[in-house]
C-alpha cells in the first residue's frame, strides 16, 4: 500500500461527527490503507470494509474482525449530523442524488445512504455507507499487457476492484500506454470514476479522457457517441437493458467499451441476463475476472465461449 490510500482514508473523515472521525484517524495506517468502507449504522456497531471481510472498531481505536466487548455503538444522532455535514446543511441542493440513494463526497468518496425511501424524499436516514476513493496507479497493468483491441468486461464480486482496475485502465489507455493514444468518454454516472466534486474531475484519467458526470448511462453513451468522437466508451456496472442496448449503439458508432459488471463467478457471466446478452453480441473481446482473494484472470472471448456456452 502506499502513502496515498492513508491520506485517502483520513479525508474521506471530514463529514464524519467529532468523535468518530477522531477515533478513526488514530487508527493504525496499515488499517487505513487497507480499508475500502466506513459503515455506519444507527444502535449498531462501527466497522469498516477491508477485502471482502468486516472488521469491527471499539471504543479504544482497537479493530477485530469478530465482534468483541466494548464496540463503538454510532447513535442515531451521529447518523443525522453526517449526512448534514454531507449536504453542507442543504440538503435541497443535493436532493437528486439524495433519490438516488448517495452523496457525493469531496476528493471523490462517495457516500451510500439508507433510510425511508418515499416518493422523492428520503427522511429517517437509518445508515451511511462511505466508499473510500482508491486511486492505484498501476492496477490494469495486467489487462494493458493483453490489450490491442476491442471492447473489455472488467468482472468480480464487490470489494474485488473493479472500479480501481477500470479507473487505471482508462487512465492507461488515454495516455497510451497499450500502444496509442486513445480519446476516452466516460459515462459517469455517480462520479465513482472521475470523483467528479463541484466540476473538478479529481482522479487522473488521462490526458485524452472526456467525462459526462451524473447522466443517465444510455443517454451518456449517445451523446458521447454524436459529439465527443471517442475511440472508447466506459462506464461502471452495466445492468439494463438500456445499457445493453447503448453497448450495441457503440459498436455501430466505431467506439470500443470498456465496463464493469457485478459476477461472483465465472459462470454467472452465462446465467446472468444482462452479460450472457453482452457477451453474445460480440461486442466484448476480453474479460478480466477479478476476485478478492487471489490474483485477477484474463479470457478472451473465444475462451468464454468454449467454457461457458
Amino acid at each position: 500500500m502506499t502513502d496515498i490510500n492513508l491520506e485517502r482514508f483520513d479525508s474521506a473523515l471530514y463529514a464524519l461527527p467529532y468523535g468518530v472521525a477522531n477515533l478513526l484517524k488514530a487508527l493504525p495506517s496499515k488499517i487505513k490503507s487497507q480499508a475500502q468502507e466506513i459503515r455506519l449504522r444507527a444502535d449498531k456497531p462501527l466497522t469498516l470494509t477491508i477485502g471482502a471481510r468486516v472488521a469491527f472498531v471499539d471504543k479504544n481505536g482497537c479493530v477485530s474482525f469478530i465482534k468483541t466487548n466494548n464496540l463503538f455503538l454510532v447513535t442515531p444522532n451521529d447518523i443525522v449530523n453526517t449526512v448534514k455535514n454531507l449536504c453542507n446543511n442543504s440538503m435541497y441542493s443535493h436532493t437528486e442524488e439524495i433519490k438516488q440513494g448517495f452523496i457525493a463526497m469531496r476528493y471523490g468518496h462517495r457516500a451510500g445512504i439508507a433510510g425511508n425511501f418515499s416518493g422523492d424524499s428520503v427522511y429517517d436516514f437509518s445508515s451511511v455507507n462511505i466508499r473510500i476513493a482508491r486511486q492505484i496507479f498501476g492496477a490494469a497493468d495486467f489487462l494493458c499487457e493483453r490489450y490491442s483491441s476491442g471492447g473489455v468486461l472488467i468482472a468480480g464480486p464487490p470489494g474485488s476492484g473493479k472500479t480501481t482496475v477500470l479507473r487505471d485502465f482508462i487512465r492507461q489507455l488515454s495516455d497510451g500506454k497499450s500502444g496509442k493514444y486513445r480519446r476516452v468518454a466516460v459515462v459517469d454516472t455517480r462520479g465513482e470514476i472521475s470523483a467528479c466534486h463541484s466540476g473538478k474531475i479529481q482522479n487522473d484519467l488521462g490526458d485524452n479522457t472526456d467525462v459526462l458526470y451524473g447522466i443517465e448511462k444510455a443517454r451518456g453513451v449517445e451523446i458521447a457517441l454524436r459529439t465527443l468522437g471517442p475511440d472508447i466508451i466506459a462506464f461502471d456496472e452495466i445492468g439494463t437493458e438500456a445499457e445493453l442496448g447503448a453497448v450495441a449503439q457503440c459498436m455501430g458508432g466505431g467506439a470500443d467499451v470498456v465496463l464493469t459488471a457485478h459476477i461472483g463467478k465465472l459462470s454467472e457471466l452465462a446465467t446472468r441476463s444482462i452479460t450472457r446478452k453482452l457477451l453474445t453480441q460480440n461486442n466484448v473481446k476480453l474479460v478480466a475476472m477479478l476476485s478478492c482473494e487471489k490474483s485477477p484472470e484474463i479470457y478472451s472471448r473465444r475462451e468464454i465461449e468454449r467454457c461457458l456456452f
